[in-house]
């Protein structure tokens, strides 16, 4: 058997997904405040009893002054920043949380951030390599094109095989996510925009819509055609970008259930080998849902250049 298999089969199985629990229901604050309204109300009539019996001979009281309602300490601030926190018109605005991980004990807060609606396409990436603010695949070959061909997963046969998969070697794919690039390639893209890739936190975090705890980017625990992956039929490649509107979290990002993994700086309980780096998400390759729903964290990519990896931008709020 040829190895080709490897390298979209290994991916497929490290990118699968489990789910993660809810936040505990708390108890209503109102409970307490009606207990509070019905002790005052109860205090009023005993005083107002015991001043009866003077009412007679007792100057008119003047009117009572309604009392302004008192503000919950701290919430106009927190409506002011909330007010001013912004985002690059192409981003979407993430709050802060604290984000459960699958390692017990080991939950990570995540502060306000920025974070691409969309995968970096491939118009976007030839777009930054003309303009001479990315690199190429190739820098040192004078004809060397402007997105990656080739993938790099230590297995000459394998990338003689799967290479067919770049978007690169396409020329109907610019409205498609670009693949095949290098965790550093993507680092240099998202610095010549000021920006960074996110953290695997920051991506976990922004996939289940923030501190709204969604299920999955989609919104439902079960995937079947909401997402562009291998189901309900084998694809021969990634989809155009926002192809699939189901595919979108609360707070607007799409693809982030599909498509193309992504690549990320490590999450805060890194136990990376040196060298090697993280992927989130599920692809187009993905059969089973399990990555697709992030809730079992990202994997450490094997291979440089992967048909199956693609990538967004983050970026701090303003």
């Amino acid at each position: 058997m040829r190895t080709t298999v490897l390298s979209t089969a290994v991916l497929g199985l490290l990118l699968h997904v489990g789910s993660t629990g809810c936040d505990s229901a708390q108890a209503s604050p109102s409970e307490a405040a009606t207990q509070q309204a019905e002790d005052l109300v109860q205090t009023n009539e005993s005083a107002s009893n015991a001043a009866g019996s003077n009412a007679a001979s007792q100057p008119a009281a003047a009117p009572a002054m309604k009392p302004t309602p008192a503000s919950t300490p701290g919430s106009e601030t927190t409506a002011t920043t909330a007010a001013a926190l912004s985002c690059p018109p192409t981003m979407a605005l993430v709050r802060g949380g604290e984000l459960s991980t699958l390692e017990r004990g080991k939950d990570v807060k995540v502060a306000d951030f920025c974070i691409d609606v969309r995968e970096v396409t491939v118009a976007d990436y030839r777009a930054c390599v003309v303009e001479g603010r990315c690199q190429r695949q190739c820098a040192s070959a004078a004809d060397c094109p402007a997105i990656p061909t080739h993938t790099a997963w230590k297995n000459p046969d394998v990338d003689n095989e799967v290479s067919r998969l770049c978007n690169g070697q396409r020329n109907d794919r610019e409205g498609h996510p670009v693949n095949c690039v290098s965790f550093e390639e993507a680092s240099g893209y998202c610095a010549a925009l000021g920006q960074r890739l996110p953290s695997g936190d920051e991506w976990e975090w922004a996939a289940h819509g923030g501190s709204e705890h969604a299920v999955s980017p989609w919104g439902t625990a079960v995937a079947t055609n909401q997402v562009c992956w291998g189901k309900p039929k084998k694809r021969a490649g990634t989809c155009a970008e926002g192809s699939f509107e189901s595919d979108k979290t609360p707070q607007g990002a799409l693809d982030m259930g599909g498509n193309l993994s992504e690549w990320t700086s490590a999450p805060a309980r890194n136990k990376a080998t040196r060298g090697v780096h993280w992927v989130y998400g599920a692809s187009w390759y993905a059969i089973d849902d399990g990555y697709a729903r992030a809730a079992l964290g990202g994997v450490q990519m094997p291979a440089d250049r992967a048909e199956t990896v693609g990538f967004r931008c983050a970026g701090p709020t303003k």
